[in-house]
């Protein structure tokens, strides 16, 4: 009878449409803030990469803060004035007129960012039951997946339609809903957490910022987001180097694979446990970034993305999942904190140790490390992971 109960209350409802809403915010300007620099503010290559890259470097500063506070202050208070503040980030792109400007105003960015994305993260893991944690999250992710799909390719339209000014209140359009979203949220947080909130808040210090109970989790996923760091900053221009007129096609249909696998790891995982599905992962994204290795047309292309988006749509939820079922629920806000911290550090590294080698080496070479480097998690995960049992916690 425990398997029977409900996931999709209103409560869990409202948590992924917030999360759809704050993604599709953020991917419109994913795709068109390289076209702002340099079309508009003037900059060049470096200054895209600088201003691109500075908002996970701050997400990453500020994720163990906003872990902490989740689980000392109370989560929907800490996620609704992190949604303000990112309204008012977003709505201040209308007045940014150089490149510094720009560039401070993503360091903040990254910071709400920061925060209302641990804080959403941690709400969806208090209103799901324990025993379909698996499943419910995996359902969660897939509104980022589902964002991926639909906001580069809506931000882009809507600048070539218009321009900067409606694709900047869009965004901020976007936002505001996702803010109304959260007076829809009315679970209690103490019930949630068995009254462990008054009992157990944390005092403020290293050990309440990080939980070590998830170190190793992190450090998988960490590795996990060097290579897909890879994916996100190369994909287009590995595509346009093997004439691939439509390279952005890679992330469609990466995204649309993950709406089908996602919900059946999570389900997985659930009845069976991790080690299966996690062979079946780690295998999946190392079979992506070899075929990006051999490939030099477009249907190796198509099938590099169809295995990523099983690879990744298996190996991230599941290592979110093992976290939040691995910690008190009074935990759940610095597990989630430290565990994104890993990945946002992974992806910014990534992203530029990867340029390097590709400089060097070339892009098809730079997959085939990538490929490599996937081994890396996957002995750690069976090491140290696969023998530990995975229950969740009541």
């Amino acid at each position: 009878m425990e398997n029977k109960q409900a996931l999709w209350t209103k409560d869990f409802i409202f948590i992924c449409l917030i999360n759809l809403l704050m993604f599709t915010s953020f991917y419109f300007l994913l795709p068109t803030l390289p076209v702002y620099v340099t079309n508009t503010l003037k900059g060049d290559e470096s200054s895209v990469g600088y201003v691109i890259g500075i908002l996970s470097l701050t997400a990453v500063l500020v994720r163990p803060f906003s872990g902490y506070l989740l689980d000392a202050v109370g989560r929907k208070k800490i996620l609704l004035f992190a949604l303000i503040a990112y309204c008012i980030v977003t709505a201040a792109y209308h007045a940014v007129t150089g490149l510094v400007i720009l560039f401070l105003l993503r360091a903040i960015h990254g910071m709400t960012w920061g925060f209302t994305t641990t804080g959403a993260g941690t709400v969806a893991s208090d209103v799901v039951p324990p025993v379909r944690r698996g499943e419910g999250m995996g359902y969660y992710g897939l509104s980022n997946t589902l964002a991926m799909a639909l906001g580069p390719s809506l931000g882009l339209a809507i600048l070539n339609y218009s321009g900067f000014s409606l694709l900047f209140s869009g965004s901020l359009l976007l936002a505001f809903g996702a803010l109304l979203c959260v007076f829809g949220i009315d679970y209690d947080e103490s019930a949630h957490k068995g009254g462990e909130m008054s009992k157990e808040k944390p005092a403020f210090g290293l050990n309440s910022l990080f939980e070590r109970q998830v170190f190793s989790l992190s450090g998988n996923m960490f590795f996990i987001a060097i290579v897909y760091g890879g994916i996100v900053s190369f994909i287009t221009l590995y595509g346009k180097e093997n004439g691939i007129q439509n390279a952005g096609s890679y992330f469609l249909i990466f995204a649309l694979t993950l709406l089908i696998v996602r919900p059946w790891a999570g389900k997985s995982f659930d009845r069976k446990g991790p080690r299966q599905i996690m062979a079946i992962g780690y295998s999946g994204i190392a079979a992506a970034l070899v075929l990006l290795f051999l490939s030099h047309g477009y249907t190796g292309f198509v099938l590099s993305a169809v295995m990523m988006g099983v690879g990744f749509g298996i190996v991230q939820p599941t290592l979110m999942a093992m976290a939040i079922n691995r910690v008190p629920p009074y935990r759940r806000g610095a597990a989630n904190g430290t565990v994104l911290s890993a990945f946002d550090l992974g992806i910014g590294l990534g992203s530029i140790v990867l340029g390097y080698i590709a400089k060097m080496v070339g892009l098809h070479t730079m997959y085939l490390f990538c490929s490599v480097v996937v081994v890396i998690p996957a002995v750690l995960f069976f090491l140290i992971e696969g023998a530990r049992s995975e229950t969740a916690p009541s």
